[in-house]
């Protein structure tokens, strides 16, 4: 019967709106006078009308700025503010509180008061997560991506993990949950074009306080009320970027300068087609699932998905949640597998994929296993937990976009690569072999250090007999490939 009333709710999903908001918001507050409560909204610092003079007045209203001015139903609560209440310094108009207070009637009107007794600021994803019940099932939210952009399945997949973030990963840097979604052009620009139209119809759906924004204060003016607002959006842990001019496509790093900081540290969501192909883009370097689009794409104006974005906003909160932090010193076999992955490549495509693993390159082995490990936490959070099974899906996802980038970066820059990779490792193919394999081991260690019988062991399943493999890491050392900072301990030296 369970199952049967779940799919009922899939079948008839109700969308989450401003008047479910506003309703459940006045039902907090229709205590009696003299009760207790604790409410939750976005704090105005404006005097309601005919204010006593007897204490500090503001208002608290569970819509945002952006519901506030479409929506017909608005709800208001009167906060009185006296030398006995609590309030934190670092609230300003417009952010997101939690109020504790007595309830009582407003001496004029019919609007509520409340008492305050504690007034803090709150993390403005409470506001979706108390709205869990309404978020959609693993299917529904792949349905509404898929009945709005027409792309292949890695360009849509792509699409709903950069939506969900990454979560935190102990191990990979000081990265935010931001996921940057990169897609390079392949022989049709036409395609990227099309795919950066889908990207800012979706971006264009998001509550404006989820859009990366340099100006971050609105105004709003209530009639009913007689009052003009001027607040600031609140401050959300995750916003995301759609670059807003065609010109950005082609930029070397595609956001405005007041936004870099953002880009870097992964504290927004970037959703960035490029009309440019290089391996040194910053978007391919620092993007999860750097894609090169080969098929047209199209989408169109989804109705449902519109009516529904809030839902989808609620799905997001919850799945940030439930998968918020991995280790990666705990992921062994995801770097087992890395490794393979990056094996059976080098077997393929020899020294073009070696020359993309440098510094600086698309695949470099330390970025994009940490990258990956970050890929695999937003694969966790739409699925719903984190499993072995996702691994093959990321790294098949790899091979794909591996493939394509070999396939379809044109040849001057392949031999671009080639002779670069050729500076960089010299004439000496023992080197070649040595330097290939112990940068694989050094950028999946956890320290960013290899020890002397890690990296005889991985010569030896290389291939190397014993005795060639201790004389190999010798020969290194020696040449100056590698150094030894601590007894026992490895390093590669940086050209």
């Amino acid at each position: 019967m369970e199952e049967l009333l779940a799919l009922l709710r899939e079948e008839h999903r109700e969308p989450l709106t401003p008047e479910t908001r506003v309703r459940d918001f006045l039902r907090e507050i229709q205590g009696r006078n003299g009760e207790e409560v604790e409410v939750e909204g976005f704090l105005l610092l404006r005097q309601p009308p005919n204010a006593p003079r007897d204490a500090v007045y503001y208002l608290l209203t569970p819509l945002s700025p952006e519901e506030l001015k479409k929506s017909k139903l608005r709800a208001y609560l009167v906060l009185r503010i006296d030398e006995a209440s609590s309030i934190e310094d670092s609230v300003y108009s417009g952010a997101y509180v939690r109020v504790r207070g007595i309830l009582d009637a407003y001496p004029y009107g019919n609007l509520r008061l409340l008492r305050v007794i504690e007034l803090k600021e709150t993390s403005y994803e409470n506001r979706w997560l108390r709205y869990e019940g309404y978020t959609l099932s693993r299917g529904e939210l792949e349905s509404l991506i898929s009945s709005t952009v027409y792309a292949n399945y890695e360009t849509e997949r792509a699409i709903i993990y950069s939506l969900l973030s990454a979560p935190t990963v102990i191990g990979a840097g000081n990265w935010g949950e931001g996921v940057t979604f990169s897609a390079f052009k392949g022989e049709r620009e036409r395609s990227v074009l099309s795919l950066w139209e889908a990207l800012k119809y979706l971006h264009s759906l998001l509550p404006e306080e989820l859009k990366l924004r340099r100006d971050r204060w609105t105004e709003f003016d209530d009639e009913f009320l007689g009052l003009d607002f001027r607040f600031a959006r609140p401050r959300a842990k995750l916003a995301y970027y759609v670059p807003h001019t065609r010109a950005m496509l082609k930029r070397p790093r595609p956001v405005p300068k007041w936004a870099e900081e953002h880009f870097r540290e992964k504290s927004a969501g970037f959703l960035s087609p490029r009309l440019v192909m290089k391996p040194e883009d910053e978007t391919a370097t620092l993007g999860e699932a750097p894609l090169v689009i080969t098929e047209d794409v199209a989408y169109e104006r989804n109705r449902e998905l519109e009516e529904l974005i809030p839902n989808v906003v609620a799905t997001i909160m919850a799945a940030r949640r439930r998968v918020g932090v991995l280790n990666l010193g705990e992921m062994e076999d995801y770097r087992y597998r890395f490794e393979a992955f990056l094996m059976r490549n080098r077997n393929e495509y020899g020294e073009l994929f070696d020359a993309l693993t440098l510094s600086g390159k698309v695949f470099n082995v330390g970025l994009r296993y940490r990258l990956g490990a970050r890929l695999l936490g937003a694969m966790g959070r739409f699925e719903g937990k984190l499993g072995r099974g996702l691994i093959s899906d990321l790294l098949g996802l790899y091979q794909e976009i591996t493939d394509t980038w070999i396939n379809e970066l044109p040849d001057r820059e392949k031999l671009r690569l080639l002779r670069e990779y050729e500076r960089y490792i010299g004439n000496s193919r023992v080197a070649e072999i040595g330097v290939r394999i112990f940068e694989d081991l050094e950028a999946t260690s956890i320290d960013g250090t290899v020890t002397r019988e890690e990296f005889l062991k991985a010569l030896i399943e290389a291939g190397f007999r014993r005795e060639h493999a201790g004389e190999t890491l010798e020969k290194l050392l020696r040449e100056g490939y590698l150094y030894e900072p601590f007894p026992g301990k490895l390093k590669l030296v940086r050209w």
